[in-house]
């Protein structure tokens, strides 16, 4: 009788998360110099501050501050039938997939939650994005997270429940 191996899957997460991550910040913070730019030159040029300018600088600021806290947490993810590997730049980490409580998409850009039940080195929530171009190929991605979720339920069916009082070694 042949033995079934786990098959660990690659491409759960895009490999073009550093460029996701990095160059949509660097294009707000290029239109938020740019407003800045545009404001000093109004004023230096009228003498007067148009205050719904700077409210708009504000409000992009605030975006870029939303963008950073969000995607700080948002890592590469693989996963097999017992684990779920968050790929990282120094260690990778190992969660079983017993610990996983939900994983929902967040965002319309396709960006999923991690709910887990115990906190990990990565807190109670983390994040990762399957496609850059996600509403585009949805059917594909989602066919790779539904198989993460029934391999999380299967995993949460043959957990071992212990008594109380049970003595563990």
């Amino acid at each position: 009788m042949a033995e079934l191996k786990s098959q660990r899957i690659k491409s759960l997460s895009t490999r073009y998360l550093g460029f996701y991550k990095n160059s949509v910040l660097v294009i707000l913070v290029g239109v938020i110099v740019f407003l800045i730019y545009g404001n000093i030159e109004s004023y230096r040029e009228s003498g007067r501050l148009f205050i719904n300018s700077w409210f708009v600088s504000g409000y992009i600021f605030f975006f870029i501050y939303l963008w950073f806290r969000m995607n700080r947490n948002v890592h590469r993810v693989e996963f097999d039938d017992d684990y779920l590997y968050v790929i990282q730049k120094k260690r990778d980490i190992l969660i079983p997939l017993e610990n996983i409580k939900e994983v929902d998409i967040k965002t319309l850009g396709g960006v999923y939650e991690v709910e887990l039940y115990a906190a990990e080195q990565l807190g109670k929530k983390f994040y990762f994005k399957p496609s850059l171009l996600y509403p585009f190929n949805y059917k594909k991605k989602d066919d790779q997270v539904n198989i993460l979720r029934r391999n999380i339920n299967r995993a949460q069916q043959r957990k071992q429940h212990f008594q109380a009082n049970a003595l563990h070694s």
